[in-house]
């Protein structure tokens, strides 16, 4: 029976649940983080990228795993990508590039709207039942297209949002100085376990951060007692994670 192995990256579970509906519909996938460097030694009939939009673009942890693997015995696999987010596609044209740099082609390329949810910036939204559902149809759809081998026209990023994104990646990984952690942290370390670069060390049971932060917001949306935060901002703000995913996933998968 063909193999099919999917690479993923999630922050709030968004990713890690359309890569699982994927896989699902393909039948016999893999599903790997991309937190840590992975091998690839068998050959695959499909290898997917599946990875969230931050600023508008490729997240630079997406960017040194896809890099960093080889695909010698997977030259003429059929490669896809599909990126999540609450508002714009972004990084599918970095990843066609990555993959022909290396010998292969990206053949499929699809955008996901998913429930937006960078709290930093914003309060979360009450439609998260409606958005659930859109984001299982729209992926229905995707999962289907790429179990036929389906190849399209690579979704650009808009140029503009591109260059504000050049910028801020400078300052993004260290975002995390600003992250402050009140009286109700309980040193359950669900924040380090669920932190997908591993930017988390616990110290005296309280979490330190290592200024290598991808801005998921996953130590932020995954403490159950909101003892994470983000300057003043998000103390009041509800916290957010996929409806369906679990932390025994977040930290099993």
């Amino acid at each position: 029976m063909e193999k099919n192995i999917i690479f993923y990256f999630t922050g709030t579970g968004n990713s890690l649940k359309v890569a699982k509906d994927i896989a699902e519909i393909l039948g016999n996938c893999e599903l790997v983080s991309m937190g840590s460097p992975y091998k690839i030694s068998d050959e695959y009939k499909r290898i997917g990228f599946v990875y969230p939009v931050y600023f508008s673009s490729l997240l630079e942890a997406a960017k040194r795993f896809i890099e960093n693997i080889d695909i010698s015995k997977n030259k003429d696999t059929y490669f896809f990508s599909v990126c999540t987010g609450g508002m714009t596609t972004g990084g599918l044209t970095d990843i066609a590039h990555i993959i022909d740099g290396k010998g292969g082609k990206l053949s499929y390329g699809a955008f996901i709207k998913c429930f937006a949810n960078y709290v930093c910036m914003y309060p979360m939204s009450k439609k998260v039942s409606e958005k659930t559902i859109s984001q299982a149809e729209r992926t229905k759809q995707v999962s289907l297209e790429i179990k036929n081998i389906t190849i399209n026209k690579i979704p650009k990023s808009n140029s503009i949002a591109a260059y504000m994104t050049k910028s801020s990646k400078k300052v993004v990984a260290k975002q995390d100085m600003n992250y402050n952690i009140n009286d109700s942290c309980i040193g359950c370390e669900i924040c380090y376990k669920v932190c997908p670069v591993k930017n988390i060390k616990m110290e005296n049971s309280q979490p330190t951060f290592l200024h290598n932060c991808e801005q998921c917001t996953a130590c932020i949306q995954w403490c159950p007692n909101q003892a994470i935060n983000y300057k003043d901002k998000t103390q009041n703000r509800k916290r957010y994670h996929h409806p369906n995913i679990t932390l025994d996933d977040m930290i099993n998968n």
